[in-house]
């Protein structure tokens, strides 16, 4: 509320400076100084605010001495200096007034940007692809590996890592999103509800881990996610297969193996290169 406040003063002084550069000068001049007034914002919401201000100190010192010169040149009497003085004033407000609204706009979008960050991170499940998002994934992994720690069992967990560009049945092409929400509704229909759990970690990879597992369970499981696959009809499920990672869950190294684990299949690079070497 109060930065929609300053954003609209700063709108009202600008239209008010406007309207005295109106009576100052021709409306040519006006229109002139609207246009270089325009690539400025640009130019303000563009930069950093360090170097927006920093461009917006130069124009103020090169617009006075450019009509300090002017004025020494010409010969300029009192009362021509007032007016000059005046409307450099009056241009120079206006563009400090955009460099301040474009200021206040970055700061206002920076903000938002900030609040859909926290309430993504806050939010249990990935709305597009009906899994667990990637923060509520990782806080019940970390209760998974102590459990499993404790009670001294193995787990697994498939990574399913989705290219960027898929080809189903009938050469028809699907988004990551449409896949992965694919390969999310397979997997969650092929391991033990309640039980294991499968997550978004990042944009294009789905991870499935299962609890109290070896790799002899965890071929069990693929081959149900395998079957499962077959019975839909949008992609084809010996390319689905190809994506599927599995490794052991390293519940005895800590916490931070497992979460390099993580980032290592989540990361794109990473995992196009484990792709490409088979």
């Amino acid at each position: 509320m109060k930065r929609s406040v300053i954003v609209a003063g700063l709108t009202l002084i600008q239209l008010m400076l406007v309207a005295g550069l109106a009576m100052l000068v021709p409306m040519g001049v006006v229109w002139l100084v609207l246009a270089v007034v325009a690539l400025l914002y640009v130019l303000f919401l563009r930069l950093s605010p360090l170097r927006s201000f920093a461009l917006l100190v130069v124009l103020i010192l090169i617009h006075a001495f450019g009509a300090v010169i002017e004025g020494w040149k010409v010969g300029w009497d009192v009362v021509t200096q007032l007016q000059s003085i005046v409307l450099q004033l009056v241009v120079l407000g206006i563009a400090a007034a955009s460099w301040a609204q474009a200021t206040e706009l970055r700061r206002w979008a920076h903000s938002y940007e900030e609040a859909v960050r926290q309430a993504a991170a806050l939010r249990k499940t990935d709305e597009a692809v009906s899994v667990l998002s990637a923060n509520e994934f990782k806080e019940r992994l970390k209760a998974i590996v102590v459990a499993l720690r404790r009670r001294n069992e193995p787990g697994m967990v498939l990574f399913v890592s989705v290219p960027s560009r898929v080809v189903g049945f009938g050469g028809r092409r699907y988004t990551p999103e449409a896949v992965l929400q694919v390969v999310g509704e397979t997997a969650l229909a092929a391991v033990r509800d309640q039980f294991d759990i499968v997550g978004r970690i990042s944009p294009s990879t789905i991870a499935i881990v299962l609890q109290r597992c070896d790799r002899g369970g965890a071929q069990r499981a693929l081959q149900r996610f395998h079957w499962l696959l077959l019975q839909q009809r949008r992609l084809r499920a010996d390319v689905v297969m190809s994506w599927v990672r599995i490794e052991e869950l390293p519940v005895y190294q800590g916490w931070s193996q497992v979460e390099a684990l993580l980032e290592a299949f989540g990361a794109d690079g990473a995992v196009s290169v484990r792709r490409e070497g088979g």
